[in-house]
């Protein structure tokens, strides 16, 4: 038989409840990963025709716009959270 705690009732292992994550500090590392992701999508253009010809074009090509459009998404999510945040703090004065 499997003993269960509920959910309210589980703490961390030091006892102390677990403390919120700062939006700003999420919204910069999703902005430097993204901008990371892009960088290096940029420095292997030039390998992609050598990937297209033992991989197959289809595969490669699908597979770089799936990764730029993660990539670019997730740079335009941390602009777009951090401008949020930037704005919200004007309107807090």
């Amino acid at each position: 038989m499997t003993h269960t705690t509920p959910a309210h009732r589980v703490q961390s292992r030091s006892g102390t409840a677990p403390q919120p994550v700062n939006p700003t500090i999420v919204a910069v590392g999703g902005l430097a990963l993204g901008l990371l992701l892009l960088i290096v999508a940029f420095a292997n253009l030039n390998r992609m025709p050598d990937w297209a010809d033992d991989y197959g074009a289809v595969v490669v090509y699908l597979a770089f716009f799936l990764y730029m459009s993660i990539a670019g998404r997730l740079t335009w999510w941390g602009i777009d959270a951090l401008r949020e945040q930037v704005k919200t703090r004007r309107e807090q004065r």
